[in-house]
C-alpha cells in the first residue's frame, strides 16, 4: 500500500506546492492502526496524492506513525496522555474529538485549503467550519452515527437519538458529497436526496502465500494441517457477532471435531481471555483468541485459513474486511443482509442467517462439499480482481474531487500530476 513506519512525524507543514489543490483530510480516529478505518483513511490519502493533491492529515495523537508519499501527517494535541482509543464511543475518544476540533479550526484559520475531507464525526466539526471558510467538504461515512449510538445507554435514549438523527440530516444536507461504506447510499438519499452520494469500493491486492511463513505460524499456534481452521478478523465490538459466532461454533464443532476457530483483533489480553472464556471448558483448546495483527502477519492467517467468517447483527455498512476476504480467495460464511449482500451472494458466499444454528449451517456446508467451496472462493475471488482495483479506488476518489460543486479541482490536480511527469 506505500505506507511505511517511521519514527518521528515533524508538527510543522512539509513544503508546499502552490500549483497543486490541497485537500485537508480529518479523521478521529489513532493513526495509524491496522483496523478498518485506518487502513481506509490511509488509502483515501494516498489516492488523493497520486491524483495530484497536497493532503494534510489530522488525526488522533494516537497509533503508529507512518510515511505515506505526498501526505502531510498533523496531529491534535493528547492533554490528557491517552495511550489508546477504543472502538466506538467512548469518554477518551470525546475528549479527544475536542482537541481535534481545536486544531482542524486552527489548520483552516491559518492555511490554505480547497476542500475537506472529514471522516465520521469529524463531518459535524465541518459542517460548522467549512461554511465560515466557504470550503466544501466531503463527507466519509464509515457507518450511520445514530445506530452506532443506538445500544449505548445513555446516548440509546430516544431524546438523544432524536438529536442524533437531527444532526445526521443537517451534516448531509451540508456536505458537498457524502462517500459511503457500501450499503449506506439508501439511507443518505432518504435523510439528504438533494446530496451527491457515491459507495465506496475499496482495493484489494491478491498476495502469493509464504509457505515457510503459514507452517511457522501453524506450529507457533499449535495447529495441526488437519484442522479446519474457522478465522475471524476484526474488532470485538457487539455489531460484529462474536457471542454469535463462539455459539455457533459450539454447535458445528460437536458434530466435526476438526474445526479450529482463530480470531484474531482482541484490544488486549484481558479481552482475549474473557472471550475464551465464554466457550464450554472441553472447547477452549480448539479456539486461539488472539490480539490485533499486522498486515502482513493478517495476510498469512488468510493463507492459514480453511473458511473466512464474517457477520453483522447490526448496522449495513459494508465491512472493510470483507476486500480482503475476496482476495483470499478462501470460502466466506457470511451474515444475509445489506453489509454483506451489496457485495456477496450465493456464488461468492456462504450466506446464512443471523442465529447460531443458521450460523453453524453455514460452516458445515463449506466442508460438506470441498468442491463447491472451491468453487465460491475463486468466483469471489474473481469478483475482486475485476472490480476492486487500485486504479478504479484512485479514480473513484478523483472523480468525486473532480466534480465537487464549485470547484475546478479536477483540471488542478491533473495540471500538477502531468508537471510532475515532465
Amino acid at each position: 500500500m506505500q505506507i511505511s513506519e517511521r519514527r518521528r512525524v515533524s508538527s510543522r507543514p512539509i513544503k508546499v506546492d502552490p500549483s497543486r489543490p490541497r485537500v485537508l483530510l480529518v479523521t478521529p480516529q489513532p493513526f495509524f492502526e491496522d483496523r478498518g478505518t485506518p487502513i481506509a483513511v490511509a488509502f483515501t490519502a494516498r489516492a488523493l496524492a497520486e491524483s495530484g493533491y497536497e493532503v494534510d492529515l489530522l488525526a488522533f495523537p494516537i497509533g503508529k506513525t507512518v510515511s505515506i508519499p505526498g501526505v502531510n501527517i498533523e496531529r491534535c494535541r493528547n492533554p490528557f496522555g491517552f495511550q489508546s482509543v477504543p472502538v466506538g464511543f467512548s469518554l477518551r475518544k470525546a475528549l479527544l474529538d475536542v482537541s481535534l476540533l481545536r486544531r482542524f479550526e486552527q489548520l483552516l484559520t491559518t492555511r490554505r485549503y480547497d476542500a475537506v475531507h472529514a471522516v465520521e464525526e469529524a463531518a459535524c466539526m465541518a459542517a460548522v467550519l467549512c461554511p465560515l471558510h466557504k470550503l466544501p467538504f466531503v463527507y466519509d461515512m464509515a457507518s450511520a452515527i445514530p445506530e452506532q449510538l443506538s445500544e449505548h445507554p445513555i446516548l440509546g435514549l430516544q431524546p438523544l437519538q432524536a438529536l442524533a438523527r437531527m444532526t445526521e440530516r443537517r451534516v448531509l444536507d451540508r456536505a458537498a458529497h457524502v462517500v459511503c461504506s457500501g450499503g449506506l447510499a439508501g439511507r443518505v438519499r432518504d435523510l439528504a436526496p438533494h446530496t451527491a452520494v457515491t459507495e465506496w469500493r475499496y482495493p484489494v491486492f491478491e498476495t502469493t502465500p509464504d509457505h515457510r511463513a503459514v507452517a511457522t505460524l501453524r506450529e507457533r499456534q499449535q495447529i495441526a494441517v488437519s484442522d479446519r481452521v474457522l478465522l475471524y478478523i476484526g474488532n470485538f465490538a457487539r455489531y460484529q457477532g462474536i457471542d454469535l459466532l463462539l455459539d455457533a461454533f459450539a454447535i458445528a464443532a460437536a458434530a466435526d471435531s476438526r474445526l479450529l476457530l482463530v480470531c484474531v483483533g482482541a484490544a488486549d489480553a484481558e479481552q482475549a481471555l474473557e472471550t475464551e472464556m465464554r466457550l464450554p471448558a472441553n472447547l477452549r483448546h480448539r479456539v486461539r483468541i488472539l490480539p490485533r495483527e499486522n498486515r502482513p502477519l493478517v495476510q498469512v492467517w488468510l493463507a492459514l485459513a480453511d473458511c473466512l467468517v464474517s457477520l453483522r447483527p447490526s448496522g449495513d455498512n459494508i465491512p472493510l474486511k470483507l476486500f480482503e476476504y475476496m482476495a483470499a480467495r478462501k470460502p466466506i460464511v457470511a451474515s444475509r443482509g445489506p453489509a454483506h449482500q451489496t457485495i456477496l451472494n450465493d456464488e461468492r458466499a456462504f450466506l446464512c442467517g443471523l442465529d447460531a444454528r443458521g450460523i453453524a449451517d453455514g460452516i458445515t456446508r463449506v466442508f460438506a462439499d470441498p468442491a463447491r467451496a472451491r468453487r465460491v472462493a475463486d468466483t469471489a475471488g474473481d469478483f475482486a480482481s475485476r472490480n476492486f482495483s487500485w486504479s478504479r479506488f484512485r479514480q473513484l476518489v478523483s472523480g468525486i474531487y473532480g466534480n465537487l460543486p464549485g470547484t475546478d479541482l479536477a483540471h488542478e490536480a491533473q495540471r500538477s500530476v502531468s508537471a510532475s511527469r515532465r
